[in-house]
């Protein structure tokens, strides 16, 4: 999807709502204005939009759900689910309640749900959600069924190495009817199969954050999007990595031929409770530094932060972990749980 066709579907899912002036209308897309005016040169030559009276209106019928407002109306800033959005969290918490729980072998821990769904709201928000093909790279947060309740992606591919959670996804798939919602077994150290190569224009993951575990996810990532124009997300800590490593990624994404749209400060929050996690804590890094009680708050966050492609993409050379230690474990790895396999006798 280029910049251009991203904004014109901003503007028409904003018309949709109620004829807008230019001003009005320019708050409800992400080009610069120079981009802005030439989608809607293009949408006004197509006889899809009309200007008269200093607004801009419909002439036909377009394809888009009505423009559904996310933004908070108290600092303009964050993220609000209401109205159709309360309705998709609503269903969300009920189609999830038997969820399987995460598991020390793959380093795995889901957000709160009201989060997994402000993330596709976001996405939404961004015009990256609507009539896109979108790839997922683990899934602990299950945000592909929220995505599948909204019915707006064209196609939404899983790629996932736990099968529990394949198996939960697909099911909700054959319940709700979505055939356009595909998963399959695959672990990242592995090739991605070349049915999935640069066929999708929207990526979204939460890698393990070593150095080399960052570059491997992304990676794969790279390989699955289309070219200018399309757009990743994925899930950064500050808990696990350091502002050297964020500056060694974000050199790593520029190299690629992306840039760095948004982040999201601790948009998403890992709930104690609801993960059920508190053996993990026997083989956290931090647990053998201090002598410390299991937690009595939600402390682990994760910000939110969203690329998109202005060259290529290509994916940079880089050195993928030896074996599983390697990608689980760096010397900042003080909050990952020690997998089974991993553990001694």
């Amino acid at each position: 999807m280029s910049e251009t066709e991203r904004i014109k579907r901003q503007i028409l899912r904003a018309l949709k709502l109620r004829p807008q002036t230019f001003w009005e209308l320019i708050n409800h897309q992400d080009g610069h204005i120079a981009a802005f005016f030439e989608a809607l040169q293009s949408l006004l030559a197509e006889g899809t939009v009309l200007y008269q009276g200093h607004r801009f209106r419909l002439v036909r019928e377009v394809e888009l759900h009505p423009l559904a407002d996310t933004l908070c109306e108290t600092c303009g800033l964050g993220v609000v689910l209401r109205g159709y959005w309360e309705g998709i969290y609503r269903r969300f918490l009920e189609v999830t309640q038997d969820r399987p729980l995460p598991t020390s072998d793959y380093d795995q821990g889901f957000v709160r749900p009201v989060d997994t769904v402000r993330r596709v709201a976001y996405i939404y928000q961004r015009g990256d959600l609507e009539e896109t093909d979108i790839f997922i790279l683990g899934d602990d947060d299950l945000l592909s069924v929220a995505m599948g309740l909204t019915r707006m992606p064209r196609r939404v591919v899983v790629v996932e190495i736990d099968q529990r959670l394949n198996r939960f996804i697909q099911e909700f798939a054959q319940r709700e009817g979505l055939k356009n919602l595909e998963v399959y077994d695959y672990n990242v150290v592995e090739a991605l199969p070349d049915s999935l190569k640069g066929a999708f224009e929207v990526f979204v993951t939460d890698p393990v954050e070593t150095r080399k575990g960052l570059r491997l996810f992304v990676g794969r990532c790279l390989e699955a999007l289309r070219g200018p124009g399309a757009a990743g997300y994925m899930g950064f800590t500050h808990r696990e990595a350091s502002l050297q490593k964020w500056f060694e990624f974000e050199k790593f994404i520029l190299s690629a031929g992306l840039v760095i749209t948004d982040i999201l400060r601790d948009f998403a929050i890992y709930p104690e409770r609801e993960n059920q996690w508190e053996h993990f804590y026997e083989t956290y890094e931090i647990m053998r530094k201090l002598e410390l009680p299991l937690p009595e708050v939600d402390w682990y966050k994760s910000s939110f932060v969203r690329f998109e492609v202005v060259e290529g993409p290509r994916v940079p050379e880089f050195e993928p972990p030896r074996d599983l230690r390697e990608l689980y474990f760096d010397e900042e790895s003080w909050a990952t749980p020690l997998p089974s396999y991993l553990k001694g006798p």
